[in-house]
């Protein structure tokens, strides 16, 4: 736990500094022109989405944003956190607000000696298939490509479905990824996240994140890649003044089917584990 609240450090400063500060009115996002009701994350605020592990193609239009990341994994867990300290920079153009483009460089530190363990990168398209403004529901649908801290080449993409009412919002997305030639790996990688969250304050959102990883585990009883895990706790959002923002999430992690093949003298992981992620950008529009 300590290591997480070292790499979260700068984050906490910033949102612990800005709720003891005065609330002046030109700080908070103006949603009069959006046709939204306050806290709701349509439209309204820097980052695409209040959520740690989803994304959507939702933007203002012409902007972009630069996101560090920092997390902490007490065990391995490939799509929630890396075993040890990552940290990566999320860079992402949105030429239309339906339309946007990221990329993402990041690298894994061990907690002991803060040696190197890993990088990744990723490219990515994602972008807003349905507005609930007129199809009822937001449908968002991502393509893209990681090279990822095992060293692997995997093309992936993503579908998230939601909808807001009024400061409530309520999401549920998929990710899959494909390994492709990778040796020791499934054939198919899937995690799905459900996500909700309400707007207490026009700057402030809280909510609650759980997200299942390598579900396909449930119906292979060989299971490549540690078993179905499943996270979950709470996530919040802040809306700093002049674009910037944080975003926060704590969680236990469970692996509920550990039928992972391992190698002769590779211990297995533990059962419970501890994940922590932290975001905070600045979006330029």
């Amino acid at each position: 736990m300590s290591r997480f609240l070292s790499a979260l450090g700068l984050p906490a400063v910033l949102a612990v500094l800005f709720l003891t500060r005065p609330v002046v009115a030109q700080d908070v996002p103006s949603l009069a022109f959006q046709g939204v009701s306050a806290g709701s994350p349509m439209d309204a605020d820097p980052y695409a989405t209040p959520y740690l592990y989803q994304n959507v193609g939702r933007g203002n239009r012409m902007s972009a944003t630069f996101q560090y990341e920092a997390g902490y994994g007490s065990r391995e867990s490939r799509n929630f956190t890396q075993k040890g300290i990552e940290q990566g920079l999320r860079v992402r153009f949105q030429p239309w607000q339906f339309l946007g483009f990221e990329a993402f460089g990041g690298m894994v530190l061990g907690t002991s000696k803060g040696d190197l363990k890993g990088q990744a990168a990723s490219i990515e398209v994602i972008g807003r298939a349905l507005d609930q403004r007129k199809h009822y529901v937001n449908l968002d649908l991502g393509a893209g490509y990681i090279y990822d801290y095992r060293g692997d080449h995997i093309p992936r993409a993503r579908l998230t479905l939601g909808r807001s009412f009024g400061a409530l919002d309520l999401s549920l997305s998929g990710l899959f990824e494909i390994p492709v030639g990778a040796k020791g790996r499934d054939d198919l990688d899937v995690m799905v996240d459900l996500a909700l969250s309400y707007g207490l304050l026009p700057w402030f959102r809280i909510g609650v994140e759980v997200a299942g990883e390598d579900l396909e585990g449930f119906g292979d009883p060989g299971e490549a890649e540690g078993g179905a895990k499943v996270l979950f706790g709470p996530t919040f959002a802040f809306t700093l003044p002049k674009g910037f923002f944080v975003k926060l999430n704590t969680s236990p992690v469970f692996a509920y089917a550990a039928n992972q093949r391992f190698a002769p003298g590779v211990a297995r992981p533990d059962t419970w584990g501890f994940m922590g992620r932290a975001a905070i950008g600045w979006t330029w529009q």
